[in-house]
């Protein structure tokens, strides 16, 4: 009896590895199609069969399941950075011990890297977050059998992905819109031949419009300019006037950008001579464009060549009353460090908090005035501090330091994740709300200097500022 039972689970075990194997070819197949719904075929055959392996302890399968899941989330615009690090953790094990077939451990695995994920994170004082658009869903309407979503930015091709979907056992059709954008507010959408109509925010970056019908509807869309028209092919609808969502305010918002230094004030000298002057006045300036294109009051303390002091840059602040300070500045090192040190950093004013890393731009950005104040810099920033919003100023650097490494890596230019601290700052005591000291990068560093100088980065470095503006203020309604 127990030599038949022994026969019966060795056979149904070969039975279950060959039906595995065809499922995984299959999926394989389904990754590299084009259609959208073989895609999300592959995807849950992969998450399926990796759960399977992770039980069974199949090491090379669950290894083969994560690349699947891996390579089909990135396609069909889903957040799969979880997968992405079981994936570095299995193939770690894999190198470790090639002739394994099973983990001993996976969890144990998981759980040391993670450790050492969080040692880094501590030792940067860094959040990491993608974040590809934030730009909204403004309005809809009816047009006809036409459903019309207006968004505040051009649409493309990218920005879009469709598929239909019939849930397995359910009566009915799903048929899904992706958008790479925000919405404020759930809007309601209704139509009396469509079961359901649903917009929520799927992804901090994607919003997913969802379709219901009892009866299969065959859509056609099309993007013109800020516009995604989508043809359901039902009754026409009448509809007046359009249905406008909440949004941020931008023409009440002003921000003053204070590029750094000028005038006899050349700032930092770089490799073969670049003066940080200059390059923080480009950067400033496309950065001013991109915000009053988008609705934003601007206001700099300086737009060419000029000597400006701190004292009097702090004077200018206190007499707008900005809704945000961003100071413009570049960094440098000594010529023995020059080939070591390069990133991003943004600091935000906070007594309390001065990092080591901060104490020496401290003494570089608040020299040249420091002499001429009439009290102590600590003195001041104790009567400022409780004026000071140290809070906002911190997601203001966080919001930042996020969009714009996001926005230079979509541009394909390789950069390290941006550095946020705290700091003593002159040039911030002027702010009553929310301000940031963004030091773009090593004027000292011979490779880095070269981005600084290109109008292509430089461009990519302002757009990138603005969407941080626009998420911090977005965060704030939400806050």
């Amino acid at each position: 009896m127990l030599r038949l039972l022994a026969s019966f689970l060795f056979f149904a075990s070969l039975l279950l590895a060959a039906s595995t194997k065809t499922e995984l070819d299959s999926a394989k197949k389904n990754l590299y199609s084009s259609s959208k719904s073989n895609l999300f075929k592959a995807y849950d055959t992969y998450k399926r069969h990796y759960l399977k392996a992770l039980i069974n302890g199949d090491i090379k399968t669950q290894k083969r399941c994560l690349n699947g899941i891996v390579i089909a989330g990135e396609k069909l615009h889903i957040d799969v950075d979880e997968y992405e690090k079981k994936l570095a953790v299995v193939e770690s094990e894999m190198a470790r011990n090639p002739s394994t077939k099973k983990t001993v451990d996976e969890k144990s695995a998981v759980s040391q890297a993670t450790k050492t994920e969080k040692i880094k994170q501590e030792k940067v004082k860094e959040k990491k977050v993608k974040i590809r658009s934030q730009h909204a869903l403004s309005g809809f309407t009816w047009e006809g059998s036409s459903l019309v979503l207006d968004f505040d930015f051009t649409l493309k091709k990218s920005d879009i992905n469709y598929f239909k979907l019939r849930p397995e056992g359910k009566k009915g059709y799903r048929y899904i819109f992706d958008v790479h954008a925000i919405v404020h507010k759930k809007p309601v959408i209704k139509h009396k031949e469509i079961k359901r109509i649903t917009i929520s925010q799927y992804k901090r970056d994607t919003i997913r419009i969802v379709i219901e019908s009892q009866n299969a509807l065959n859509p056609r869309f099309r993007y013109e300019g800020n516009s995604l028209v989508i043809n359901l092919g039902v009754s026409k609808v009448y509809a007046p006037k359009a249905k406008q969502m909440p949004r941020v305010t931008k023409k009440d918002k002003l921000i003053i950008i204070d590029p750094g230094h000028g005038g006899r004030d050349g700032g930092a000298v770089g490799y073969k001579g670049h003066l940080e002057k200059d390059i923080v006045l480009q950067i400033s300036n496309r950065l001013a464009k991109v915000l009053r294109n988008q609705g934003y009051k601007v206001r700099m303390t300086r737009d060419t060549d000029k000597t400006l002091t701190l004292k009097w840059r702090t004077k200018f602040t206190r007499k707008n009353n900005p809704d945000l300070f961003i100071s413009i500045h570049a960094n440098s090192v000594p010529k023995k460090k020059a080939s070591k040190a390069s990133g991003i950093e943004i600091y935000y004013l906070d007594p309390k908090k001065g990092s080591k890393r901060s104490s020496r731009l401290e003494r570089q950005e608040n020299s040249a005035d420091y002499k001429a104040m009439d009290r102590s810099f600590s003195e001041l920033l104790s009567a400022t501090q409780s004026r000071i919003k140290v809070r906002e100023s911190n997601f203001l650097a966080i919001d930042l330091g996020q969009n714009v490494v996001s926005r230079l890596r979509e541009k394909r230019f390789k950069v390290k994740d941006a550095k946020v601290a705290g700091g003593n700052f002159w040039v911030l005591v002027g702010a009553t709300s929310a301000a940031t000291l963004v030091e773009v990068g090593f004027v000292s560093h011979p490779k880095e200097v070269q981005l600084l100088i290109n109008k292509r980065y430089q461009q990519a470095f302002a757009e990138g500022l603005a969407d941080g503006v626009e998420q911090y203020f977005i965060n704030k309604e939400r806050r």
